[in-house]
């Protein structure tokens, strides 16, 4: 559910941009604690958890995930040198990036279990329904759009990534994109009353928090979420998706090929400098 996503997906901010990297991860306390803070408001002894929980999942994370992050993308820059991937290439660079957030998740699982059962009725009836507006507030502003112009919106972002990773995009490449934008299967109203049927169970487990075995409930309700059921629509479309990255790689000019092996290089050089920091020795930052 959302919460813990909040606890384990703002390291997505590692990929804003290799220029401001290492600065986002340094700052990444701060951002959770901001992130958190739209959807619960936590008492002083509740923060001083919190504080002590990320600074733990923040250290496992420095110090044995991102030598990880840093190997994959130096394989993959390698990849990338010798020529043109496969799906089958970009498909086991998938499943380990899955296998990476399932590690993730894992850990932060314990942890965020602990946050919950500290949590007072007042907090989580608050939580629920701030969870509740935020998926309505998305499924309005999704629908909002046109068709067209939700399938445009996807080019231009899809463009704006190719520009960050390869360079500018040719006529070959911007024609593959928009072939692919054509074909995703676009959200429904439908998705948002599945979202709320995931949250009203996630509400009901809340209030099974103070009873014993809370924490591998939260674990299978957490984990079964993410399952990755082949015929599922996420499934389909994390096909397409692969699709388009192994077509993009045949039509790589070289020097669209060398800007995607050195950006690769740059990051995984800025993840391994993040790993050999030690910011548990600093003062941790104070909540508000």
């Amino acid at each position: 559910m959302r919460p813990l996503k909040i606890l384990v997906c703002c390291c997505a901010l590692l990929l804003a941009g290799c220029s401001v990297t290492r600065l986002a991860y340094d700052h990444l306390d701060t951002v959770l604690h901001w992130q958190a803070s739209n959807y619960v408001d936590l008492n002083a002894q509740q923060k001083q958890s919190f504080d002590v929980e990320i600074q733990r999942l923040w250290s496992w994370h420095r110090h044995t995930q991102l030598p990880l992050y840093a190997a994959e993308l130096r394989q993959l820059a390698a990849q990338v040198q010798a020529g043109a991937l496969s799906r089958e290439q970009f498909e086991a660079c998938s499943d380990r990036v899955s296998t990476n957030w399932t590690d993730l998740l894992s850990e932060a699982l314990p942890g965020y279990a602990r946050l919950q059962v500290e949590l007072s009725d007042a907090q989580v009836a608050d939580m629920i329904q701030r969870i509740g507006k935020e998926i309505d507030r998305r499924s309005r502003k999704t629908q909002k759009l046109s068709e067209q112009g939700r399938r445009q919106h996807m080019i231009e972002r899809m463009d704006d990534t190719l520009h960050d990773w390869i360079g500018r995009p040719n006529a070959q490449q911007r024609q593959l994109v928009e072939q692919w934008a054509a074909r995703v299967q676009l959200s429904t109203p439908a998705e948002a009353q599945e979202r709320h049927a995931s949250l009203d169970r996630y509400a009901a487990l809340l209030a099974t928090r103070a009873q014993p075995g809370f924490e591998q409930r939260l674990h299978d309700f957490i984990l079964s979420d993410t399952a990755d059921d082949p015929r599922s629509p996420e499934a389909v479309e994390r096909g397409r998706w692969l699709q388009l990255l192994s077509d993009i790689s045949a039509t790589l000019e070289p020097a669209q090929r060398e800007h995607l092996r050195t950006h690769l290089l740059d990051y995984a050089a800025d993840f391994e400098a993040l790993a050999a920091e030690h910011p548990e020795q600093e003062t941790p930052a104070a909540s508000s």
